[in-house]
């Protein structure tokens, strides 16, 4: 998909990214780099609300794209990288009052960043941590990026968890900082999957998320944030009202009374019954009402048929 835009060589942003050839800047043989018209799109964006020469940060610089991309545009800039002996999360940012800072994040689990570095240094690689403690250190950077810059931008993908079908999504679970101005989605064109052939039922992840945020960010200031998602078990029952439930079970029933209700209620909503004290009367009280909504007939006292 082709957008053109004010700018020839970078387009203007819409919340669909496509950007089949990677393009010159940054080491195209670091694995994970992104595509430098990635970033030249965020910042013609901010040229064009009036901030014509943007004050960039990237942290996690890797292949070096962001250098490349704010040298070529000749923009001030400052980046790291674990290579540089930088620990983005428990090292200090390296100056404050950024425009924008660009937060690529590691491949949790699928690509080791740091294997050619020095033991200490391995420990402090992001995609060697756990998924919680990963989730954590992506908030934290989050956070002190929004406290560091006035817009931040969240490249992240889903990850697929080899063997169960389902993925871990940073964007959902990580904290969301000030307020998210846009959230795009970028097309990947060069991703080692398409490379395989894949047998069955499983689904290739074929793009990922640009989060962009626009920060309170502000000498002495307060910052707001979404924090990031908890697992907690419910039970789903206890979201299904009685008189839906009743009304499953009532579906399966030849002769429908209130003992028979209550004996399928305890088979398969046994929740419902350890929210009330008085099981019995609230089943009666239930087909009551569903004979008043015209779902059940009287056909004699205490037995009850379907409406046809």
């Amino acid at each position: 998909m082709q957008i053109k835009g004010l700018n020839e060589e970078f387009g203007d942003l819409t919340t669909l990214i496509s950007v089949p050839d990677r393009g010159p800047f940054g080491d195209s043989r670091y694995r994970g780099n992104y595509a430098g018209s990635v970033l030249g799109k965020l910042i013609f964006h901010l040229q064009k609300i009036g901030i014509k020469e943007p004050y960039v940060y990237d942290p996690m610089e890797g292949g070096k794209t962001s250098r490349d991309v704010c040298g070529y545009m000749n923009l001030p800039y400052v980046g790291a990288d674990i290579h540089a002996g930088f620990d983005v999360v428990n090292d200090d940012f390296h100056d404050t009052g950024f425009d924008l800072t660009m937060l690529h994040y590691p491949y949790w689990n699928m690509i080791d960043y740091a294997s050619d570095l020095p033991k200490h240094m391995q420990q402090l690689d992001m995609s060697r941590m756990s998924w919680k403690q990963f989730i954590a250190a992506v908030s934290h950077v989050n956070i002190k990026a929004a406290a560091h810059s006035r817009y931040v931008a969240v490249l992240v993908g889903d990850m697929v968890v080899k063997g169960k079908g389902y993925i871990r999504s940073i964007q959902r679970e990580m904290a969301w900082i000030g307020v998210p101005v846009r959230h795009f989605t970028k097309l990947q064109h060069n991703a080692m999957s398409f490379r395989k052939s894949y047998r069955g039922s499983f689904i290739p992840v074929v793009t990922e998320h640009l989060l962009l945020f626009k920060t309170d960010y502000r000498p002495g200031g307060q910052l707001w944030i979404l924090g990031s998602g908890q697992y907690h078990r419910i039970d789903a029952d206890a979201y299904v009202t009685w008189k839906t439930a009743v009304k499953h079970v009532a579906k399966d029933l030849h002769h429908i009374t209130p003992a028979s209700v209550l004996n399928g209620i305890r088979t398969k909503f046994p929740v419902k019954l350890q929210k009330t004290q008085t099981p019995d009367a609230t089943v009666r009280r239930t087909l009551q009402e569903l004979e008043a909504e015209g779902f059940l007939n009287r056909a004699v006292r205490g037995v009850y048929e379907l409406a046809s």
